[in-house]
């Protein structure tokens, strides 16, 4: 892949970043939505689109939305996956704000290699319930109370989570899943998530979803 032998820069990533981010809520991203998500000049878009098409990272054409490639999607999912990670860390562990968070995590993410991520990860996942030792609104009945909680559902592609709580047992049991089981989101359909686990590739109905609360990690 032509992006394994030149680093993207900050700016490229961010662009990624924005036009995976515009495609999962909005199912595409237009250049004039791109230039008002980051703020910029059209023609400043139209220039890193140019050199993120000549990469290989997107499908670009004039007047047409803008579409990720394999490698691209690989790319914007990792830059999200450290943005997230890092936004919890500070949020969970540091008890950072939630805007000051996200600011700092969007220079960090860039700045990070791939060794310290992996660190990072593992220091996360080896946290006793993934940092909520050190929530501030951590009670007696957090699994169902997590202000940090989200159906699993509402999950976008790319993101990792731990199971929390669900409303009945025997849902998790037969979706092969646990409190406290880490997964990542592989694939989001109008009625499927399939997810990927430490073992295995298991696909879990929206219905399922909609009944399972997670936190992203």
């Amino acid at each position: 892949m032509e992006h394994q032998s030149k680093k993207l820069s900050e700016n490229l990533e961010d662009y990624l970043e924005v036009i995976a981010s515009l495609s999962a809520e909005n199912g595409s991203a237009r250049l004039t939505d791109i230039a008002n998500a980051m703020s910029v000049k059209k023609p400043s878009v139209t220039s890193a689109l140019n050199t993120l098409s000549e990469r290989g990272l997107v499908v670009y054409e004039r007047y047409k939305p803008v579409a990720l490639t394999a490698d691209g999607e690989i790319l914007a999912q990792k830059v999200r996956r450290k943005h997230q990670l890092l936004s919890d860390f500070l949020i969970g562990t540091l008890g950072v704000n939630q805007s000051d968070a996200d600011i700092a995590a969007c220079k960090m993410e860039h700045a990070l290699e791939d060794s310290i991520m992996s660190k990072l990860v593992k220091f996360l996942k080896d946290c006793s319930g993934n940092m909520c030792s050190t929530c501030k609104h951590k009670n007696k009945d957090c699994k169902n109370n997590c202000p940090h909680a989200i159906d699993m559902s509402k999950l976008s592609e790319g993101d990792f989570a731990v199971v929390l709580s669900c409303e009945n047992l025997q849902i998790l049991n037969n979706a092969k899943l646990d409190i406290g089981s880490t997964f990542s989101l592989l694939q989001k359909k109008a009625d499927l998530l399939k997810l990927k686990t430490s073992n295995n590739e298991i696909s879990v109905s929206f219905d399922v979803a909609n009944s399972i609360k997670v936190k992203r990690i």
